[in-house]
């Protein structure tokens, strides 16, 4: 099976190494030796199991599964999944499967190297089976459906010349909020108070993510989560230290990085998908953020 895209221009031959595909069953090449997979299941049950373990999914959920993951995944209830296959090497030429378990990842090889890595990390340090699975949330499970069907749309319409780096660009989004909504925002608490701060945190940090691309305000967030302004800063200090607009700003500029040294996509396009219809004001806010413009950080970090 070939898991990856190929370019049907005539004399353009390009190959992308993602491969997308919309499931009733579970595919045999679901254990495929050579790919990344994100199983989106939107509907019934599963049963994934290793040697003498095993555990239940239920629909909303996400399950990431590595090349080296053997499991046998049984339908339980009928299913109705997306699956999306890739090669981390797509994130980065340098994370190819034969390097990539081997290399050790701090933030003193460089902050986009890293940056780059936090996308495919959790596929690299998957222990239990719990570990393969995220619960989701409807509006969750919404916002996810979303950027695959992008991916999907310009691998299969390839409708100009920047399909193989925007379908890049909208997995690579795909990436950012599942790691940045469900996996990086979730520490252990030590208390119960703690455990109810973290949990209205992280349904925040969602919802940032979920709407990176429109115009957010306080008013939006308080009026959302039925929080007044003090205590929504409180929170954020607490358990960010940096108050809520400058969390989402972090955010936005962080996903703007990684579109501008990863993919070749107009920076215009760049802007409008972090939530600045305006590209003169994003690159007034990305200086000012980053010290330099987005064309220059582009150009001084692909270098």
């Amino acid at each position: 099976m070939k898991l990856y895209t190929e370019c049907f221009w005539e004399d353009w031959h390009r190959i992308v190494d993602i491969y997308t595909e919309r499931v009733t069953t579970i595919p045999d090449y679901i254990d495929d030796a050579e790919t990344y997979k994100i199983i989106i299941l939107e509907k019934g049950i599963l049963q994934i199991k290793a040697e003498n373990h095993q555990y239940e999914v239920k629909a909303p959920s996400l399950i990431l599964l590595s090349q080296k993951d053997l499991f046998d995944i049984k339908i339980m209830q009928a299913i109705k999944a997306d699956v999306l296959f890739f090669k981390p090497s797509v994130i980065r030429e340098e994370f190819s499967l034969d390097r990539i378990d081997s290399m050790e990842f701090d933030k003193k090889m460089g902050q986009v190297i890293y940056q780059d890595y936090m996308l495919i990390k959790p596929f690299t340090v998957l222990n239990s089976l719990e570990d393969h699975v995220i619960s989701l949330p409807l509006n969750g499970l919404k916002r996810i459906k979303e950027l695959f069907t992008s991916v999907e749309i310009e691998l299969k319409g390839q409708r100009d010349g920047f399909w193989p780096c925007r379908s890049r660009s909208y997995m690579i989004e795909l990436l950012y909020y599942i790691i940045y909504s469900y996996i990086t925002v979730s520490p252990e608490p030590s208390d119960n108070d703690e455990l109810s701060e973290q949990a209205e945190f992280s349904k925040i940090v969602e919802y940032l993510n979920e709407h990176i691309e429109e115009h957010i305000t306080l008013e939006t967030l308080t009026k959302e989560f039925t929080i007044n302004r003090n205590k929504l800063n409180d929170l954020f200090m607490n358990q960010a230290s940096m108050t809520c607009l400058n969390y989402l700003l972090i955010l936005r500029m962080d996903l703007a990085k990684i579109l501008l040294t990863r993919t070749e996509i107009p920076i215009s396009e760049i802007s409008s998908r972090i939530g600045y219809p305006d590209s003169n004001y994003f690159t007034k806010v990305f200086n000012k953020t980053v010290g330099m413009t987005p064309s220059k950080y582009r150009k001084v970090c692909t270098e």
